[in-house]
């Protein structure tokens, strides 16, 4: 145990950080990442000069420090002997808010329908393609990074195929193939999830959307202390007056508020997939990244709301809901295929709202969505990009029936 001064606050030997007790250094010292001189150390790694490794000290000391309630009761000589580069509480506010935003400023859009302007839903959000430069250029990443498809083998005859991770699949290979050479895919990752925060008080719920990229492996984006995922969005969570409403109009003004709501946060992913955008990456290189819709995570009844399916039926092929336990391999739906209905039923209904939800039905897509948002974004399909649901499409989905069949096999008795 090293040999402490003796005074009323004993200090780290390593990076002479102060605590007003013993237990608080014992805690420091037993974890070597909170000492300054491993900071240093890792700042190095990157390159960094002496002047950048002094300030990212002093910087690290003003956070540490900022909660100390010496500040905050507005010691004079504290604050001098520390040597802050704050001198009040508003000039802290000040500094945290100039941390840069991950993904670019927050911006508001409200929206309504036009047979009732007055009720209006409010939607937060930030540009995409900001938080993919920030992915890409994000050093901590930079050993992870993957920037081109593999192909993954079992052994030397390339006779069994590997896929692991998003660069192994044959989905990249595909794109990579459409794009001009040298091209670099960000292949997007989209994931929403209505969550009821709270039971009382009103019920108050939270629609986020987060966003990561496929050139991350999958162990580093599902850890959230690698902070590989980047909120983007909070959807509507305003409640429907469902007065003078029918159950069907009411379906419908829901699946077109999330599809607005949806088309307005992934807009600048439809010019940037098209033509790509230059990106800097943590290596010091400049690629053309094409950010394109790869995969997108929901829950069984948002995959429904995502895909414009009909409720009860599959969102990846064509089998209708009474047919879904029949083993045989029913058509896929497409992106064209989906579209096509919609705009076949458009040209039926005339304008009459019913017609179309009924045509819609009539060949299981939801009937309440004229434009989908995912309709102009280039080189995806909203149906391949779906991924499997393991709560309800497996584990409630098929496990009761298991439950079921071993009791027939078993017998009650057993």
């Amino acid at each position: 145990m090293p040999h402490f001064p003796d005074d009323d606050f004993p200090g780290c030997p390593a990076c002479s950080k102060i605590f007003k007790t013993f237990q608080g250094l014992n805690a420091h010292l037993s974890s070597a990442k909170s000492c300054e001189w491993y900071r240093k150390g890792k700042i190095k790694a990157f390159g960094l000069d002496d002047q950048q490794l002094a300030e990212e000290a002093a910087s690290s000391f003003d956070w540490d420090s900022s909660d100390w309630p010496d500040l905050e009761e507005g010691n004079i000589d504290v604050k001098e002997k520390l040597g802050l580069s704050y001198n009040n509480v508003r000039a802290l506010h000040q500094k945290v808010d100039s941390i840069p935003e991950r993904a670019g400023d927050w911006q508001t859009r409200h929206l309504s329908f036009r047979d009732r302007p007055e009720e209006v839903y409010t939607i937060r959000f930030r540009d995409p393609v900001e938080a993919v430069k920030s992915l890409f250029a994000n050093p901590a990443f930079e050993k992870e990074r993957v920037y081109c498809p593999k192909k993954v083998f079992t052994d030397e005859g390339r006779k069994s195929r590997i896929f692991s991770e998003m660069w192994t699949g044959k989905w990249w290979h595909a794109v990579q193939n459409l794009l001009p050479k040298g091209a670099t895919v960000a292949p997007i990752i989209i994931a929403t999830d209505k969550t009821q925060l709270t039971q009382f008080s009103g019920g108050k719920s939270a629609y986020p959307v987060y966003l990561t990229i496929g050139n991350l492996p999958k162990a580093t984006r599902r850890r959230p202390s690698q902070h590989a995922c980047i909120l983007i969005a909070y959807l509507s969570v305003d409640k429907l007056n469902r007065s003078e409403m029918t159950e069907a109009e009411h379906r419908s003004k829901v699946q077109h508020i999330f599809h607005q709501a949806m088309s307005i946060v992934l807009h600048p992913l439809k010019k940037a997939g098209k033509d790509g955008i230059r990106m800097t990456c943590s290596d010091g290189a400049v690629r053309l990244v094409f950010p394109i819709l790869a995969c997108y995570v929901a829950d069984y009844p948002e995959q429904c709301l995502v895909a414009c399916t009909k409720y009860g039926t599959c969102p990846k092929c064509r089998c209708p809901a009474k047919e879904l336990q029949d083993p045989a391999v029913s058509p896929p739906r497409t992106k064209t295929w989906t579209q096509q209905i919609i705009n076949d039923a458009k040209a039926q209904a005339q304008g009459s709202p019913q017609v179309f939800h009924k045509e819609c039905m009539a060949n299981d897509v939801a009937g309440g969505v004229f434009t989908p948002f995912w309709q102009d974004l280039p080189f995806a399909d909203i149906h391949k990009a779906i991924t499997p649901d393991i709560l309800h499409q497996l584990y409630q989905g098929i496990f009761k029936h298991l439950v079921g069949w071993c009791q027939s096999i078993v017998g009650e008795k057993k």
